[in-house]
Parts: C-alpha cells; sequence; structure tokens
C-alpha cells in the first residue's frame, strides 16, 4: 500500500494561472484571463510528492481540494479485508478531492503513481470562490459529468466484460487520456505514451490479480496488439484491441471528456 514518502510545499515563485499549461483541462478553463489573477489568490501553495505518497485517506477530511498540474494519481477504497479497488486514475489538469458531502470525512484514499506536482486549494474557501466566480461551477459540472460517463463504461468493464476485455479498454482508454493530457510524453511515431501503472495497479483496477493481468499482457503483445515494458506503452493494432474492449475513441475524444 502506499505511504508518505515525501511531500514538499512550495509557497512562492509558483507558475501563473494565465500561462498554466493544463488550465485548458482544469477548473479554471472557463474563467477569463483577465480575472484570473483574483482567482489565483485561492491557491494556497504547490505540493510536489515522490511516488507511492499518500496525499490523503479515507475516513479523514483533507484540508485542502487539489489540481493535479503534473504526473499520474490514482484514487482508492479499501474493503474491511484490505483488499484495494482503483476508482480512477487522475491525470493533469483532474481536480481531486472534491465531494458531494463537503461536510463529511472522503470516502476514498489518493496516492501518487509518479513524482507529481499539485495546486492546493483550501476546502475553507471553496464555496466564497464558487460564489465569485459561478462559470468554476459549470466547468466543475462538466469534469463531474465526464467522470461519470468513464466510472459508468468500468462498472460495465467490473460487471459484464471478461478480464481481457476489461484490460484492453483500460489501456485504450489511458493511453488516449495521456497522449491528450501530457503530450510531451507521447511518441507519435511510435504510438506510444510513459505508462506508470504496475500490473497490480491494473489488477486493481478491473478486479483481477497482477498474475492474471501479466497473461493477458503477454497474450496482447504475443498477438502484436500492444508492446507493454519499461515503463512505456505502444498501441500497435488498435483495432483490433478496441474490438477486444468495446472501445469507441468518442467515449473520451471531444474536449468535453479529455
Amino acid at each position: 500500500m502506499p505511504k508518505n514518502n515525501h511531500i514538499s510545499i512550495k509557497t512562492e515563485c509558483l507558475p501563473q494561472c494565465a500561462s498554466c499549461r493544463v488550465r485548458e483541462r482544469a477548473l479554471y478553463k472557463q474563467v477569463p484571463k483577465d480575472s484570473l489573477a483574483n482567482s489565483q489568490q485561492y491557491r494556497k501553495y504547490q505540493l510536489s510528492l515522490t511516488p507511492k505518497t499518500t496525499l490523503y485517506s479515507a475516513g479523514t477530511r483533507p484540508e485542502f481540494l487539489y489540481t493535479l498540474y503534473e504526473g499520474w494519481m490514482a484514487l482508492y477504497q479499501s474493503t474491511s479485508s484490505g483488499k484495494r479497488q482503483i476508482i480512477c486514475f487522475s491525470l493533469p489538469g483532474d481536480f481531486i478531492g472534491f465531494q458531494a458531502n463537503g461536510n463529511g470525512n472522503i470516502m476514498h484514499s489518493a496516492f501518487s503513481l509518479t513524482n507529481a506536482t499539485l495546486c492546493a486549494f483550501p476546502r475553507s474557501r471553496i464555496k466564497q470562490m464558487f460564489e465569485e466566480q459561478p462559470m468554476l461551477t459549470t466547468q466543475l459540472s462538466l469534469m463531474g459529468s465526464r467522470d461519470l460517463t468513464l466510472c459508468q463504461h468500468h462498472l460495465m468493464s467490473a460487471g459484464r466484460k471478461d478480464s481481457h476485455e476489461s484490460v484492453a479498454f483500460l489501456l485504450l482508454e489511458l493511453f488516449h487520456r495521456a497522449k491528450k493530457r501530457i503530450p510531451q510524453d507521447f511518441n507519435e511515431a511510435e504510438n506510444s505514451i510513459a505508462f506508470p501503472l504496475t500490473q497490480e495497479e491494473i489488477g486493481d483496477a478491473v478486479g483481477i490479480t497482477n498474475v492474471h493481468v501479466n497473461r493477458i499482457v503477454r497474450e496482447f503483445m504475443r498477438d502484436g496488439l500492444i508492446h507493454c515494458q519499461h515503463r512505456k506503452l505502444t498501441i500497435r493494432n488498435e483495432e483490433k484491441l478496441s474490438e477486444i474492449g468495446d472501445f469507441d475513441i468518442g467515449i473520451i475524444s471531444s474536449n468535453f471528456l479529455i
């Protein structure tokens, strides 16, 4: 399980929201540029996490909400027996830590898969921030709808798809999301992305053992569908992999969903 390895806090010389490279996919997307200076005052600081570091844990009430500025994160829940179910993987631009029961404890945990940087917003000021800038609530609703759409497809995977279908869908979903969200890590010539997930993390996302994941990935590689080694995922036959996973690029291809 993740643990607190290292968290550092930066309070000075922070990136300006007006020139933020993830703003077009983040909460401040719809804020006019001439209003961003006012919006920026709500950001308390930036956090930097080393890989496998817990950001917050289920059952606590985090003091901050976060926009993921750089890196990969995973959100998960644990059963009473200690089994982990990864709910989703967060990429740059995602808003982390917000949930409907704002006065209660958070229902999931979050940890970093890679080195990660997050912009921190005090929970105590979120209501004021939304009241002063109503367009933030619109963007938050769109982001929530995007996440709900993906969750519905993962629920289908868990309930009705076999393990090969579930893994194929997850690999293509993350490939296309990362291709758009982290373009500097996309190699067009190879059709590959940086891919930090372990087999255990893939298994915890689709509900199978890492041994089973290993078997499926090896089959996909043997059949020339993918290559997945050394923290890199290459898609070699997207048409066939999409057929296996019942994956439609239209699910995530629009600006609304990416």
